[in-house]
């Protein structure tokens, strides 16, 4: 899957999302839930639609990012207009399974990012995006002062500083691999927002159910 069916992406981007019963748009429906701004919530709506288009042509295992997993649960809620209307467009019913947080999850979630890229170029950051380079210095930063006060502490031969610096050369030894670690994606919209999230989102998709299946 490496070009756009844009007859197919034509039908999915410009299905209009249902309104609530007091005729409340889906937008301000998913604003209202998550308390997050028109913005955030046009992107998120956006980058689902292009998730289910990557679900209606991909028959791996497809995960979302927390992001766009929030405007699937919303979505699914309108059950008339996702199963009648929107799957019809898809071609299948995509199911909405849990899915979990072991290895074969998060890897299963960078394919999905990687099927992403040819179709709809890079993805914007807040909602698919590579760890946060400030927050990996923070730590860094944040260890190595734990480490000089062990050693501190360790020269003024006190007891706790010897726990302390051993800790911290553990700490910095696991964490340095974790940061340095390529290709992890995160979802990082903003300070204290709602759909923030460390990778993926905890359900995948397919036409059989099953995470991705």
């Amino acid at each position: 899957m490496t070009s756009l069916n844009t007859q197919l992406w034509e039908l999915i981007k410009t299905h209009k999302m249902p309104d609530d019963a007091d005729g409340t748009p889906f937008i301000e429906q998913l604003m209202n839930e998550n308390s997050i701004s028109q913005e955030t919530a046009t992107v998120a709506i956006s980058e689902y639609l292009k998730f289910m288009y990557i679900c209606a042509t991909r028959r791996e295992r497809n995960v979302p990012s927390k992001a766009v997993d929030l405007v699937w649960h919303l979505h699914m809620q309108h059950s008339r207009d996702y199963w009648d209307v929107f799957c019809q467009k898809l071609g299948k019913p995509v199911h909405h399974n849990p899915g979990g947080n072991g290895v074969g999850h998060l890897e299963d979630y960078k394919a999905t990012v990687a099927a992403y890229r040819p179709l709809f170029g890079s993805p914007p950051k807040g909602i698919w995006r590579q760890n946060n380079r400030l927050q990996n210095y923070i730590g860094l930063i944040t260890i190595a002062t734990f480490a000089v006060a062990g050693a501190a502490a360790v020269h003024g031969g006190e007891p706790d500083g010897i726990f302390a610096l051993g800790a911290a050369m553990f700490m910095s030894a696991s964490t340095y691999k974790r940061f340095t670690k390529k290709g992890e994606f995160t979802l990082i919209f903003g300070c204290d927002d709602p759909f923030a999230d460390d990778d993926a989102g905890d359900c995948g998709s397919g036409d059989c159910g099953g995470c991705g299946d």
